[in-house]
């Protein structure tokens, strides 16, 4: 569809005078048709751009809205406020059918509160009933303000699905806590006990948060209401709990208190010592601090006949009888042990039957371990339990290996602890250690949970993960979640400097705010603001150590970057983000030609772009860079071969190891197992054979097989091929290396770079040229061009060779105590009475007339290892010197 036909559609319209009642569904299909055919980004907006402009005179034209409304839906563009209208037109003249058409095709691309609640009333005229309900289940996903509806949907599905009734009374709970309205959640929660009285562990947890918000004597009724169906079953235990957390409410309760009593005497009715242990602890008396007596009466009921205990000599035993002054004890080794009440009281540590010890002397190993693995949950519990309700995962190891698991074993079952730590409500932690977790007598929620997490997480882009895995598994619409999302309102709105973890706080609460609309925006600080502040954009964005966040990242830079610069500033982002979504960033800002340039770039400034050359490379094929970059194949894979000699010299130089490795791995898999380096050779000419095999020969850590099979392809094809280099000599080589400076070792290589990726292929333009020229025994131009590939060949093997001997010679590797490398020599001429100074360096830096000496040289060799003061001669082509050494000195290399 072209801007031409565009325009005729519209005359048309406005021709025919089209109104609401000449459209239907199959005519608004044909328009999708035909824009079904568009795929240039900038195609669409032009289509956008001329619907508007024609909106602007004809503000009813159904066609432009329509259009208009598509194209932006399309490229999942929020202003497509003109579909939305057209919905409304529909809507108010009761075209049902292209209603539900039109709102369709808006909720495929985004959830729109407004349009789903159209949508829903449509259904509602037409009878729809189900389609109706599903519509409603989705508007409370996505409208965090609509409460009542939880209840409709709740009171729907009682009968039918109980648990999706449950569901929604639960969250409607959850939404009416947010919205404190403190007489609806007593109604829910009526409702509630009614469906799920069992799930103790649920209410007891409701009942608890409704009082930390809330306070007072409602809330406190709900304790009560779940203490009454608990006493009415007989559940001692769980009662005993609600009791607790009553007391903690208020410790002077007598009502609690005596309750309290009465479930301690249900619990231990048979208990030998139960009324002396009442008395012990006062538990009856009001002026004893009752949390006190709690904690005395529980010590004391511990002690029991046929209780475990635990002597730090003797190990586990179990009481056989007990008396008001004496207890009988059978230890595994000592049977029948009398010890007096009082020494029992001090000495033994009473053990549960459920304790991890216990059930060791109790249970067969086989048996304990199968349980341990089987039941995961129960052995957390246990394991925690046994270690005074404080335990680490590494104190739980000690516990279970070897003596339980092998290692082997532990690795499996701690994966799963670690699931069942993070989701069981019985579970816990210390408020001030995440790392030791408790087994609580009131639950935990996730919510809650999730959030000590974060609060002793010290790592920013943890904390980021800590969220997300709570958006998947938690309720966003607890107070929990809030707290954690004004962290990072925080961390973006009160900063000194801007830095990564700033930029990363505003766009991940942009992001949650976008997603969970009840949260309060901050409005003093935008992107374009912290943008414009940072030091060096390109750095800080490749600190942000989290995927999505850098997708927000350039998604911003997109709005905020003026146009003409959005270009320059993304592909500065390329190198510290390497995925595809830059490069789809910018073809959708239609960008190609400035895409290709940093493709380009890379290729031919590989060193300076390693990884980012390394992930093109890997990830776009031959025909995309001949085709689409229009480089060469020659060029693509010389350039790999040039980068993956240079990553095997930076490994050797022990130099940004780990990240060489990887390049060596990658090019190696692409150039040799994926045989582009042969696919090369197999089309490549003599010249280029002779390149290629050249830089494959001097990689230092290529295995040696890779380049028997290299020269062993290029015979094949030119049998009569004379491999340079080869025939030189080895025994002018020095076997002890070439000392070299840094700079000159630098400056060494751009000028073998430079012959070879420079001079080499120009002379292979001229040689290429020269040959068009007819014959070649007259041809001056084929001479002088075959003659400079001579001298350029000759130069490269020379240069490849001296720069494999050379050792950088740094700094600290300097020695002033005699003459050597790197220092200056200031020395009397006995003979004339003269003071000189030389400076000793290798061949490369050499210059004698500037007494810039190499220590290899027949003159500099003989001033070596001298010390200040020392006196000594030498003769050298017939004339003598006898120097004394006055000074020596550290030069600044």
């Amino acid at each position: 569809m072209s801007t031409i036909n565009i325009n005729t559609l519209l005359t048309e319209e406005k021709w025919t005078r089209a109104t609401v009642n000449d459209y239907n569904v199959a005519s608004l299909q044909e328009f999708d048709a035909q824009l079904a055919g568009i795929d240039d980004p900038e195609k669409l907006v032009e289509v956008k751009t001329t619907c508007e402009e024609y909106l602007q005179k004809n503000k009813s034209s159904i066609l432009a809205m329509y259009l208009a409304g598509s194209v932006s839906l399309k490229r999942r563009s929020l202003d497509y406020g003109a579909m939305t209208n057209l919905v409304e037109l529909f809507k108010e003249n009761k075209k049902y059918a292209i209603v539900e058409f039109l709102a369709k095709k808006i909720l495929e691309k985004f959830d729109d509160k407004y349009v789903i609640r159209i949508l829903a009333d449509t259904y509602e005229k037409l009878g729809k009933e189900k389609e109706q309900f599903d519509l409603y289940e989705l508007l409370v996903k996505v409208d965090y303000e609509e409460t009542d509806l939880l209840l409709t949907l709740a009171e729907k599905f009682v009968g039918s699905d109980e648990e999706k009734a449950l569901f929604y009374y639960k969250k409607a709970l959850q939404r009416y806590i947010n919205a404190q309205n403190l007489p609806a959640i007593q109604d829910v929660w009526t409702i509630l006990l009614e469906m799920i009285g069992d799930d103790f562990v649920y209410l007891l947890g409701l009942a608890e948060r409704v009082y930390d918000r809330f306070q007072g004597e409602r809330p406190t009724q709900m304790l009560g209401q779940l203490y009454e169906g608990v006493l009415a079953k007989k559940q001692w235990d769980q009662a005993i709990i609600v009791l607790k957390s009553l007391l903690k409410i208020d410790p002077q309760s007598a009502w609690a208190r005596e309750q309290l009593v009465e479930m301690f005497r249900n619990k231990y009715a048979t208990h030998s010592r139960l009324e002396s242990s009442i008395e012990v602890s006062n538990l009856t008396k009001s002026y004893r601090d009752v949390h006190t007596a709690i904690e005395e009466f529980e010590k004391n009921i511990a002690f029991d006949k046929g209780s475990f205990v635990f002597h730090k000599t003797w190990g586990i035993g179990r009481i056989r009888e007990l008396s008001h002054e004496e207890v009988i004890i059978d230890f595994a080794s000592k049977q029948n042990h009398t010890m007096s009440i009082g020494m029992a009281f001090s000495s033994l540590q009473v053990l549960p039957k459920y304790h991890i010890w216990v059930l060791k002397s109790v249970f067969p190993k086989e048996k304990l371990a199968e349980k341990v693995i089987n039941d995961v949950p129960w052995a957390l519990r246990t394991l925690i339990s046994s270690n005074n309700n404080a335990a680490t995962l590494r104190e739980m190891k000690g516990e279970l290996v070897p003596s339980l698991l092998t290692a082997k074993q532990w690795t499996s079952w701690m994966n799963q602890a670690k699931k069942v730590l993070m989701n069981d409500p019985l579970i816990g932690f210390l408020p001030s250690d995440p790392d030791v977790y408790t087994v609580r007598e009131t639950p935990i929620s996730y919510e809650e949970k999730s959030l000590g997490v974060f609060r002793n997480e010290k790592r920013f882009y943890q904390k980021v993960k800590i969220v997300r895995d709570f958006l998947v598994n938690g309720d966003p619409e607890s107070e929990f979640f809030k707290e954690m999302v004004q962290y990072f309102i925080d961390q973006a709105t009160n900063y000194q400097k801007v830095t990564d973890q700033v930029i990363s706080s505003f766009l991940f609460t942009d992001i949650l705010c976008n997603l969970y609309p009840f949260l309060e925006r901050p409005t003093s600080v935008d992107f374009k603001h912290l943008y414009g502040l940072l030091d060096n954009k390109a750095v800080t964005f490749g600190a942000i150590d989290d995927s999505e966040l850098k997708k927000a990242f350039i998604d911003k830079v997109v709005i905020v970057e003026e146009p003409s610069s959005v270009a320059h500033a993304l592909i500065s982002l390329y190198p510290y983000y390497l995925t595809s979504y830059i490069g789809d960033t910018l073809r959708e800002q239609g960008q190609k030609k400035v895409l290709q340039e940093m493709f380009k770039n890379a290729v031919h400034h590989y060193r300076e772009n390693a990884e980012l050359f390394t992930y093109l490379v890997r990830t776009y094929d031959r025909a995309f860079w001949e085709k689409s970059i229009k480089i060469s194949f020659e060029t693509l894979v010389t350039s790999m071969l040039q980068l993956l000699d240079y990553a095997y010299n930076a490994i050797e130089a022990k130099k940004s190891t780990n990240e060489m490795r990887k390049i060596v791995k990658t090019l190696t898999t692409i150039l040799f197992d994926e045989k582009q380096l042969f696919t090369l050779l197999a089309e490549a000419a003599e010249g280029t054979a002779q390149r290629v095999n050249f830089i494959v020969q001097r990689m230092q850590g290529l295995d040696q097989t890779k380049k028997v099979e290299v020269k062993h392809l290029i015979l094949e094809k030119y049998p009569e091929f004379i491999f340079l280099g080869e025939q030189e000599s080895t025994s002018e080589l020095v076997s002890s290396g070439l000392l070299v400076t840094k700079a000159m070792y630098i400056a060494k290589q751009k000028e073998l770079d430079h012959i070879m990726n420079v001079e080499i292929s120009e002379n292979s333009k001229e040689l290429g040229a020269a040959l068009q020229l007819g014959d070649l025994r007259e041809n001056a131009e084929f001479k002088a061009a075959k003659e400079r590939q001579g001298i350029l060949n000759a130069t490269m093997v020379r240069l490849n060779d001296e720069i494999n001997r050379a050792s950088v010679f740094t700094k600290d590797m300097i020695e002033t105590s005699r003459v050597g490398f790197g220092t200056e020599v200031e020395l009397k001429d006995n003979l004339s009475g003269e003071i000189k100074s030389y400076q000793i360096l290798g061949p490369w830096e050499s210059d004698p007339s500037k007494r810039i000496i190499s220590y290899l040289a027949p003159f500099g060799s003989k001033l070596l290892n001298h010390r200040v003061g020392e006196q000594f001669d030498f003769e050298i082509n017939e004339k003598k010197y006898d120097f004394t050494v006055l000074s020596i000195k550290e030069l600044p290399i």
